[in-house]
């Protein structure tokens, strides 16, 4: 994405990203009702003039229901940004599309920004579990982002579960999501199909 942007190219190539997703996930919805596609964007899609437009067009022509999308972006994009994407994000909330903030943890945020950010989803950085067996801030971080998302309706995702051990020390923490490698790698859209059908 950074390189994207850099010359501006994310533009198109959002756009054609974003289409994809969004064919890829009505053919996923025969086999899964409940499907939903993540997919991530930069700000500088979100800020185009033209995007909201486009992600409406998108759910008209597919026929898709917003439920079934959610925009990602990283945490240090919903902090520097924040005040250019207000009003773009309230669109775009307001027509149902959710948003998710990825690799919460790493970047600028301080938990400020879980009173005022408008996303629907945390996801905590896989930073947190390398070494979630032995240390007891990490474990102690995972509950206090969920107890504290949970009480203002944001769901929570932790990234980065590579092993039943770690598996294991998470499990109980209420967690409304959990990523990783032990769950699956990533794969093609052929492969993903023929595992649904």
């Amino acid at each position: 994405i950074p390189l994207l942007e850099s010359d501006n190219s994310i533009i198109p190539v959002g756009k054609w990203i974003m289409e994809q997703a969004f064919i890829t996930c009505k053919e996923w919805l025969n086999f899964y009702p409940e499907f939903v596609m993540n997919i991530n964007v930069s700000y500088l899609q979100i800020i185009d003039k033209d995007f909201i437009m486009f992600v409406k067009h998108l759910l008209s022509k597919y026929n898709l229901s917003p439920r079934h999308i959610v925009l990602e972006l990283t945490e240090s994009y919903f902090v520097t940004e924040m005040l250019i994407l207000k009003d773009a994000f309230k669109s775009l909330r307001d027509i149902g599309i959710r948003f998710a903030m990825d690799d919460f943890g790493t970047g600028y945020a301080s938990l400020e920004i879980l009173k005022t950010v408008p996303a629907d989803i945390v996801k905590i950085d896989q930073t947190f579990v390398r070494d979630i067996k032995i240390s007891k801030f990490d474990k102690t971080f995972i509950r206090f982002i969920a107890q504290i998302c949970h009480d203002v309706d944001i769901e929570v995702l932790l990234e980065g579960i590579e092993t039943e051990e770690e598996f294991n020390v998470v499990e109980p923490m209420e967690l409304d999501y959990i990523q990783g490698f032990l769950f699956g790698r990533p794969q093609s859209e052929e492969e993903i199909t023929n595992k649904l059908i």
